[in-house]
């Protein structure tokens, strides 16, 4: 069987990745480029005796002068990968990026250019006529609809790419897009873009987490599953052998339980951005809020990304790799764990519920997402004068409004959550059992007395960094614990006495304790998931440096409210 390789290329924003899922369905892999956090997709579809294997490749910005990895990677891998043909997608609101794009690839590689989204805005000539202008194999296409994919993937079948020089030509449109333009405006942009975000979020909480600021929700799937992994862990017993329970207790299943209660997270966020992607929804409204993202280093869908977290920290740390930019990459997913997880808002109103009077509980509620925003406004200085300025973009036009595609909404989806559990459950598991070790393993070997093992020795250890915020070491030991997961942070509280320690603890330091617990750091899931993105080093560096304000906030907010 014959195989051969084309790669798409094309600005941001044209519909690339749907033309991609209408070529190849479901038979796609995420890889990464060698050494590299860039991921790229890669497919394939099949033609009578010919395989054609297609690669999606990072959007090109600026062909002349690349200003960043991304398109560095994606142009010497275009010029230099094992392609027999380059397929240049373009749209008719960056017909003149797409058609330079054109120009600059036909020089050296045999080229297809399809026009995408003819459906919102159809060229004054037909795609002969255009052909025959250009000087290459034309496709008027609409991803959305189907329009023009069988003809495409005849054109690749066949290897109908030509490489030529492409004359300079302006093609006029007739056709309107005024929803993007009116939502380009930063006074609709920035508002609505807010209204999403917080709309996103509660649907988030509403049917995944279970936890809101209203009170929990009988519609999540979270809740509903905790039951099904208590009544595993309840079959998990061996009679006579307490060691071999605790391990397939709170080692192995502890972490399987971890994988598992993330998949709904991982999915429903998947599903929103794949959704947002393909209606085009933020890149119309990129243009009004750029302006103003861009000073501070960040891309209107990083700041999405980022307020996703609020549910959980791990999806949004999946999401950054749509993310144009290895620098704004690495500068969201260092913030993410800066966002209080739906998880560690449980936390905050157990401990609120506990130590206050009812009607404080929502005032204390907020005092640690206060300080997170404070936490995030240092962590940026501090991460952005380690990672540098990202690279700012060539504007480019707003991307036309259009209904998604739900087969390819879901194959997206799909592909994000396969790609978490392959390249990540493994590990989560895994780190799991390494950090349940501390808790059956003291001075004295294996112990079932957990005040004797090294966990307690660790949380006596740093009573003396909590004792000044009444804190007592019963308590802070079980931070230790969140690293796993946030809800095992209940779990040692109670073996260790410290559930009944809370409620003997002032307003000053539960509220200390609160906003240490806000971001003193992400649980083991989060931290992976931001090794994978920005490497050991800088997770080293996130972890040490979320400690350090965690601590600082924590002292600073017991002496306030001491003194108040």
């Amino acid at each position: 069987m014959k195989t051969i390789k084309y790669a798409l290329v094309g600005p941001p924003n044209v519909g690339k990745s749907m033309i991609f899922y209408r070529l190849v369905g479901r038979r796609v892999k995420i890889a990464n480029y060698p050494g590299k956090t860039l991921d790229k997709e890669i497919g394939s579809f099949e033609i009578g005796d010919t395989t054609i294997e297609i690669s999606d490749l990072p959007g090109i910005f600026n062909v002349e002068n690349p200003k960043d990895e991304d398109e560095i990677l994606a142009l010497s891998d275009a010029f230099n990968g094992n392609y027999q043909g380059i397929v240049v997608i373009g749209a008719p609101h960056v017909m003149k990026e797409s058609l330079n794009i054109l120009r600059i690839m036909a020089k050296k590689k045999k080229v297809i250019f399809v026009l995408n989204m003819v459906d919102l805005a159809n060229p004054a000539i037909d795609e002969e006529t255009l052909s025959s202008k250009l000087g290459v194999p034309v496709v008027y296409a609409s991803a959305a609809k189907g329009v023009g994919i069988q003809k495409l993937k005849e054109l690749l079948a066949s290897d109908k790419g030509i490489k030529t020089d492409v004359p300079e030509i302006n093609v006029e449109f007739k056709g309107n897009i005024w929803k993007a333009k009116l939502l380009s405006r930063p006074s609709v942009a920035i508002p609505t873009l807010l209204g999403i975000l917080l709309l996103t979020l509660m649907v988030l909480l509403i049917f995944v987490d279970g936890t809101t600021p209203f009170g929990d929700s009988p519609f999540a799937l979270i809740p509903a599953i905790e039951p099904a992994l208590d009544w595993v862990a309840g079959l998990l017993v061996i009679p006579g052998n307490p060691l071999l329970t605790l391990f397939l207790k709170n080692g192995i299943w502890s972490g399987v339980s971890v994988v598992i209660l993330f998949i709904p997270y991982v999915a429903a966020v998947s599903f929103s951005m794949a959704l947002y992607e393909q209606t085009g929804l933020i890149g119309a409204l990129s243009s009004g809020v750029e302006k103003i993202s861009s000073k501070f280093g960040f891309s209107p869908r990083s700041i999405v990304i980022a307020f996703m977290g609020a549910s959980c920290n791990i999806p949004s740390m999946t999401a950054t790799k749509v993310l144009w930019g290895k620098r704004s990459r690495t500068l969201t997913a260092l913030l993410i764990p800066y966002i209080p997880c739906a998880p560690r808002m449980t936390l905050f109103i157990m401990i609120a519920s506990v130590v206050l009077p009812s009607y404080l509980v929502p005032i204390a509620f907020l005092v640690p997402y206060f300080a997170t925003i404070i936490a995030i406004l240092l962590g940026f200085i501090i991460y952005h004068s380690i990672v540098g300025h990202p690279s700012e973009v060539e504007k480019l036009p707003p991307t036309p409004i259009m209904m998604p595609n739900w087969r390819i909404v879901g194959l997206r989806t799909w592909d994000y959550l396969a790609d978490f559990l392959k390249k990540l459950s493994l590990l989560i598991i895994a780190t799991t059992i390494l950090l349940w070790l501390p808790s059956i393993l003291g001075p004295g070997g294996i112990t079932y007395d957990v005040t004797d093992s090294w966990l307690g020795v660790a949380g006596k250890f740093l009573e003396p960094v909590f004792a000044p915020i009444g804190i007592p070491w019963q308590v802070s030991v079980s931070l230790m614990g969140g690293w796993i997961f946030k809800e095992v942070v209940i779990g040692i509280l109670a073996e260790f006495g410290g559930l009944s320690l809370i409620g003997s603890l002032s307003v000053a330091s539960a509220l200390a304790l609160m906003v240490f617990l806000a971001f003193y750091s992400s649980c083991i899931a989060t931290l992976t998931a931001l090794a994978k993105r920005v490497g050991l080093a800088l997770t080293l560096v996130s972890i040490a440096v979320q400690l350090i304000l965690a601590v600082i906030f924590a002292y600073i907010t017991y002496v306030v409210v001491s003194i108040l």
